[in-house]
């Protein structure tokens, strides 16, 4: 286990109260964003202290930067993110319940969509309610091909509440003290929220502790106690329906169960013993309870599971012979029990679905997490619950040898433990600071990971959509080279509709990867702007229709790819020549003129292949002088060489429809563009093609030589993304030292490497360029403008698209930018 980092969330002008023995709520959404809340408390003189409250989320990749969800002046008991990472669900002291959304997908405007007060409740435990799609994780399919064979659907899940047709519903469930089950039922159309409510009994109840988690058949299990050793563990089940437009929830019993520490512990008169935590082992898991007792010197951990026991018939009953003699029952049984003489403060469970593997050791240990009072951390196995490494003093001994805190105190108190969704990373909240460890390494047998189970984990990632972050972690930089090869060999091997729904991602995942190695920045920016590439290439090809349909006839998409393969011919105007005119109209069913319109509209992507196929010719000498440079990669891919080919030829045709629509380029010359450019494409191409090296053929490079003297190359900036500030973590010395709201230094030395990176020819200017619509926003940036949280890329906030074709390329990258990462409202204050 290695510390990566920690994070000072100290709040300057206040005094920020974070007591060791109470925790402070967090959670980890899908997209490795934290939430948290803190408690500030201001003197203003001769007023009374002020306290308030306020819930914070950061990206674990740049945790400097946080972002306001919410404040308020009533303490924060409970929050957990959905399955999609962009709501949040709170509830308070007071007994409100709330549900914030992110406001068009960005991270620092939220809004809130649902709000429930049960006046005088004290709220336990919370839940989102579950969708129905559960992808398995099975640690044995590590060598299988095939995406769809390794990643199976749960079919054992149902949704918690369903409407007309099966379609599953989205909402909460909130558990009170008093035994008090409230569902927030959110409507898909308008947003708005239904409420209702029923009790766990027949009277009310006094509960401490409570947990939640989902079972196979759509039911919620509820756990619940009121502290005391001597008491029952009570399980609920509560279901939901909908009868027409009304909800229904109905609560049955379930299994309960005793401590099994009550027997040696329950008569003791030296020590009190009270139950501490009463935990699912996820919430997809209710057949795995985690309970805990202990005192102010010791702790006892109980792991128990429900199964279901055979109960035979008394012979008295007379039962025919065709049937079984007996019935079962649900029944907990006892599994493990770990002892440690302190008190345990923080439990993290595992995430991940998965199942029991055959082969589980080594190369892959699942693990559940636990901190004590005394600074330790044990990590025991999920499914054997053996111990498989304990330490003592990993925190206090990184932190304090690092940077020692003026309010840092002889042992480090964790009072929240979170694990990631892969388990590769573990997020500690202890002293007012928030660290992330490194859980699998080589330093330790037990906790160590294969690079094949680091791929399956990158491919279930890929898969699912969640973010590959925190996988990383578990990521050696010699392995990088090897993890994006093997990635890109099962990628081939899968159909090729399945090769297009995931070719975008794979290509993400390779940028991230190669931006986590100190000499992979240049294969970063070609996967990007491969990327962009690609997902143009399949816009423009989804453009053209043909005239007449039938089931002979070869699409023109078809038609184009087989010609641009078979001929050798540079010559541009004689392969345009070969098609029809009105295959390549868009909107063809429509008013004569809106093909017109939808071309010009999409002019900005025209624009940029033109761009990047310019960039890309005119950097073929530097192979002469240099080893790497943008798009080195790029040039020695005969793939990517004939997708432009293609794609010249279609803005080319397109020109003839419309004009306006055709690239601008700046010459000195009466030059026509296009067509030398694809002389010089078909020549680079046939070098690929026949295994000979761009450098060897004199003829292209002295015309390549020649090409920037002949048009005015642009900026390399609009091409490639030569500032990528994502992933520059892992590029630094372990342990990092931050400060919330502070940007570290490292930050502008990678900046200032990225700057010098750019090689003789190719020129860089300091205009800012739309990653989505490809237009350039100016050297100073409003505010109207969003940026990734993660690359740095910028967008424009709203749209300016006037044709559908426009506005459904927006919409693709409304949610997340190109790498992954989420949006946020630009300051104009801190660009660089």
């Amino acid at each position: 286990m290695e510390l990566v980092y920690t994070v000072d969330c100290d709040v300057p002008g206040g005094e920020q109260d974070w007591i060791s023995e109470k925790k402070t709520c967090c959670s980890l959404s899908p997209q490795n964003f934290l939430a948290f809340s803190t408690e500030l408390t201001v003197n203003r003189g001769d007023t009374p202290l002020s306290t308030t409250y306020e819930v914070k989320v950061i990206d674990l990749d740049r945790p400097w930067d946080s972002y306001i969800v919410t404040e308020g002046l009533s303490a924060v008991t409970c929050m957990i993110w959905d399955r999609t990472g962009h709501r949040l669900l709170l509830t308070t002291l007071d007994g409100c319940c709330s549900v914030w959304q992110m406001e068009d997908f960005l991270v620092n405007k939220w809004k809130n969509i649902g709000k429930s007060l049960l006046q005088g409740e004290e709220i336990l435990s919370a839940i989102w309610f579950h969708s129905g799609v559960q992808v398995i994780f099975n640690p044995d399919k590590k060598d299988t091909n095939s995406y769809m064979e390794k990643f199976l659907k749960s079919k054992s899940f149902s949704p918690t509440l369903t409407k007309f047709g099966g379609k599953a519903e989205d909402g909460w469930l909130v558990l009170t003290a008093t035994g008090l089950v409230q569902a927030g039922i959110i409507n898909q159309l308008d947003q708005s929220v239904e409420y209702v409510q029923e009790c766990l009994g027949k009277s009310y109840n006094r509960l401490n502790i409570a947990s939640m988690a989902h079972t196979g058949n759509g039911d919620v299990m509820i756990a619940t106690t009121d502290g005391q050793l001597s008491s029952a563990i009570q399980c609920n089940l509560v279901s939901l329906s909908l009868n027409g437009t009304c909800a229904k929830i109905e609560i049955r019993a379930g299994a309960s169960l005793h401590m099994k520490s009550q027997i040696e512990y329950g008569s003791s008169s030296t020590q009190r013993m009270m139950i501490t935590n009463v935990e699912f082992i996820n919430m997809d898991s209710s057949d795995t309870l985690i309970l805990c007792c202990g005192s102010h010197g010791y702790s006892c951990m109980e792991v128990w599971q429900l199964l279901e026991q055979h109960m035979p018939l008394n012979k008295l009953f007379p039962i025919p012979q065709t049937q079984d003699a007996g019935f079962k029952i649900p029944k907990w049984m006892h599994k493990a029990t770990i002892q440690h003489a302190s008190y345990l403060t923080s439990i993290a469970n595992p995430r991940l679905p998965m199942i029991l593997s055959n082969q589980m050791e080594p190369g892959f240990s699942p693990y559940i997490a636990v901190s004590y009072r005394d600074g330790s951390i044990k990590f025991i196995h999920r499914f054997t619950h053996q111990v498989l490494q304990s330490s003592s003093d990993i925190l206090q001994r990184q932190i304090q040898g690092y940077s020692p805190s003026k309010r840092q105190k002889t042992v480090v108190h964790i009072t929240n433990l979170i694990q990631t969704l892969s388990g590769c990373g573990l997020i500690a909240v202890h002293d007012g600071q928030i660290s992330v460890l490194k859980v699998f390494n080589v330093r330790d047998v037990s906790m160590t990971m294969a690079s094949l189970h680091v791929c399956l984990l990158l491919e279930y990632a890929m898969v699912t959509g969640q973010d590959w972050w925190d996988i990383l972690l578990a990521v050696k930089p010699g392995m990088i080279e090897n993890i994006c090869q093997k990635l890109t060999e099962t990628h081939n091997k899968q159909a090729t509709a399945t090769q297009e729904v995931f070719s975008q991602r794979l290509l993400a995942l390779k940028m991230a990867l190669y931006c986590c190695s100190s000499v992979g920045h240049q294969k970063a920016t070609d996967c990007h702007t491969k990327l962009v590439l690609l997902s143009l290439y399949a816009v423009f090809k989804a453009l053209l229709r043909p005239k007449n349909v039938t089931i002979q006839d070869v699409s023109p998409s078809e038609r184009l790819n087989l010609m641009c393969l078979k001929s050798k011919d540079g010559d541009l105007e004689s392969l345009v020549v070969k098609f029809e005119v009105e295959e390549f109209l868009i909107d063809t069913r429509k008013v004569s003129g809106s093909s017109n319109v939808a071309l010009q509209s999409i002019q900005p992507l025209i624009q940029w292949v033109a761009d990047f196929t310019l960039h890309l010719l005119a950097s073929i000498p530097l192979f002469q002088s240099y080893n790497n440079f943008p798009g080195a990669s790029l040039l020695s891919d005969n793939l990517i060489l004939n997708i432009l080919r293609e794609l010249i030829i279609v803005i080319r045709i397109w020109g003839i429809i419309c004009p306006s629509c055709q690239p601008v380029f700046t010459t000195a010359s009466s030059l026509d563009c296009l067509p030398h450019l694809f002389k010089l494409l078909t020549k680079a191409w046939l070098c690929c093609k026949e295994n000979v090296k761009l450098d060897l053929d004199e003829e292209l490079l002295d015309e390549c030589l020649v090409l920037p003297s002949k048009m005015l190359v642009p900026g390399i900036n609009q091409s490639f993304r030569l500032s990528n500030e994502g992933y520059s973590l892992f590029l630094q010395q372990f342990p990092q030292m931050m400060t919330l709201d502070e940007e570290p230094d490292y930050l502008y030395n990678i900046k200032k490497t990225n700057s010098m990176f750019i090689p003789d020819g190719l020129i860089e200017n300091h205009q800012h360029h739309d990653i989505v619509r490809q237009i350039h926003l100016g050297v100073k940036l409003s505010s109207l403008v969003r940026q990734c949280c993660r690359c740095g890329a910028f967008s424009l906030l709203s749209s300016v698209a006037k044709s559908p074709i426009m506005k459904a390329w927006e919409q693709r990258w409304q949610k997340s930018c190109l790498c992954g990462g989420h949006w946020k409202i630009h300051a104009p204050n801190t660009s660089h």
